[in-house]
């Protein structure tokens, strides 16, 4: 099975360096074009079914990618991206980018936000469940946001937290992962990252 994973088009919050968390942002001019770009590069890839954020800049996405193609889409809420809480609409600050994973989360979890390990189980567990739901020769597209698909490379990966905050997911891009039901342990082999060729 082959699974692509694809971030949402650009948002004006994107452009401003805005967090959106669970903030439900439409995407701005670019990120339409985006996606019309990356739905382009996946036509011809005999996709099964379709799967969504249910937040609108990844399902406004998610539409312009199935424009041509009539694909079944499912919205799922699980796959939106990880809430800081009231922290949701403020402009990223360096300082953050200093601070420990513990103080970071302490301070999400101070402001209302979701913490990294119900976060990560909440995107894991689903990415599981829709992956294991499907046959072997099915071809799946996720719509998503940078975190959770960083999150589900982190997890393949069975690495530290230190993989998730050094990897950059941009908008429209395709990670390709293969999904190997038939083995016991390493099931998931990623193919490529945050792969954006056609943008340019």
């Amino acid at each position: 099975m082959n699974i692509y994973l694809v971030r949402h088009g650009e948002t004006d919050y994107n452009k401003e360096r805005l967090l959106m968390g669970q903030l439900d942002i439409p995407l701005n001019e670019l990120g339409l074009s985006q996606a019309e770009k990356v739905g382009r590069v996946l036509e011809n890839k005999k996709l099964s079914k379709i799967y969504s954020s249910d937040l609108q800049r990844a399902s406004k996405t998610a539409e312009i990618i199935n424009n041509s193609q009539d694909i079944p889409l499912e919205l799922i809420a699980n796959f939106r991206e990880h809430t800081l809480g009231k922290m949701d609409g403020m402009k990223w600050s360096p300082e953050w980018d200093e601070m420990e994973l513990n103080e970071f989360e302490e301070r999400i979890l101070s402001k209302g936000g979701e913490s990294f390990t119900h976060f990560e189980k909440r995107i894991w567990d689903t990415f599981v469940k829709i992956t294991e739901n499907h046959s072997i020769d099915e071809n799946l597209l996720i719509i998503t946001h940078g975190g959770c698909i960083r999150m589900i490379i982190m997890k393949i990966f069975q690495a530290t937290e230190e993989i998730f905050s050094n990897l950059s997911i941009d908008n429209c891009s395709i990670t390709k992962i293969i999904y190997l039901p038939q083995r016991k342990i390493h099931k998931y082999r990623i193919i490529n990252i945050n792969s954006n060729w056609y943008m340019e």
